[in-house]
C-alpha cells in the first residue's frame, strides 16, 4: 500500500484545532522543519507552500491535500482516504463531527462538498464525557473516472467514545453522491483538493481536537 498525498501529522507530532465556536475548524498539515536562516544577512525570506502548513477556511483552500495530483497518480484506479484523530471537552459535554470535504472550486474560492451523502463524514456523536478524550476516524474507498470526470465511492466513520465512559458509535460503509465535473489538471495541478475539519456541538473555550493522520493510499 503507498502512500500518494499525505498531511505532515501524527501522533506526536498532531494538527489541533480547538476553542469556542460551533463552526467547522480546519486542521492543517505541519510543515516541514525550516532550512532557512531567517534573519540572516543575504539570506532570503522563505518560500510559502500552498499546501504546507497552510489552514483551509470557508472562503480559502490554502492547505488542502491536492485532488489533482491524486488523480494522475491513481491513473483511473481506486484509492482510500484515512482520517483519525480524538477530541476532548475538559469541561462541557458537546457532541463531535468530524468532517472530510472536497473542494471542487479553487484555493482562492473554494466550494466544499459536505454532509454524509455527499462525502466524508457529517454525522456527529454522540455528547462526550467531560474531560474523557475521544477517538474519531473517517474512511472512504474511492474512485475517479477521468473520462466520464466524476469521483464516486463509498464511505464510513468511527467514534470511540466507549472507552470514555460515553457512547460508541459507527456507521457501515455507505454510498457517497457521485461528485461530477472534475478535470483533474495533472500532477502538479492544486485547483481541487481535500480539507478535513472538526465541528463541536456546543461552543465551550477549552474543546479540543487533534489530528493524527490524514492521508490518501492505493493498493
Amino acid at each position: 500500500m503507498s502512500v500518494i498525498e499525505q498531511y505532515q501529522v501524527s501522533v506526536s507530532n498532531p494538527s489541533i484545532v480547538g476553542g469556542t465556536g460551533t463552526t467547522i475548524k480546519y486542521f492543517s498539515s505541519n510543515p516541514p522543519q525550516s532550512l532557512w536562516n531567517s534573519g540572516a544577512t543575504g539570506v532570503a525570506a522563505p518560500i510559502s507552500s500552498a499546501q504546507l502548513g497552510g489552514t483551509p477556511s470557508a472562503t480559502s483552500a490554502s492547505g488542502q491535500l491536492s485532488f489533482d495530483s491524486v488523480a494522475y497518480k491513481a491513473q483511473g484506479g481506486r484509492f482510500r482516504i484515512y482520517a483519525s484523530g480524538t477530541c476532548l471537552s475538559v469541561t462541557g459535554t458537546p457532541t463531535f463531527k468530524a468532517t472530510v470535504q472536497l473542494n471542487t472550486g479553487t484555493i482562492a474560492s473554494p466550494v466544499y462538498t459536505t454532509n454524509s451523502s455527499a462525502f466524508m463524514g457529517g454525522t456527529a456523536s454522540s455528547a462526550l464525557v467531560a474531560n474523557k478524550p475521544m477517538g474519531w476516524s473517517l474512511s472512504a474507498d474511492l474512485y475517479y473516472d477521468p473520462n466520464s470526470q466524476t469521483l464516486g465511492g463509498f464511505q464510513q466513520w468511527h467514534y470511540d467514545n466507549a472507552a470514555s465512559g460515553g457512547t460508541d458509535s459507527s456507521q457501515v460503509p455507505i454510498v457517497i453522491t457521485t461528485v461530477t465535473g472534475l478535470t483533474a489538471g495533472g500532477l502538479y495541478a492544486t485547483q481541487y483538493g481535500f480539507v478535513v475539519g472538526a465541528t463541536f456541538g456546543t461552543s465551550v473555550a477549552d474543546n479540543t481536537a487533534s489530528l493524527y493522520e490524514f492521508k490518501i493510499v492505493q493498493d
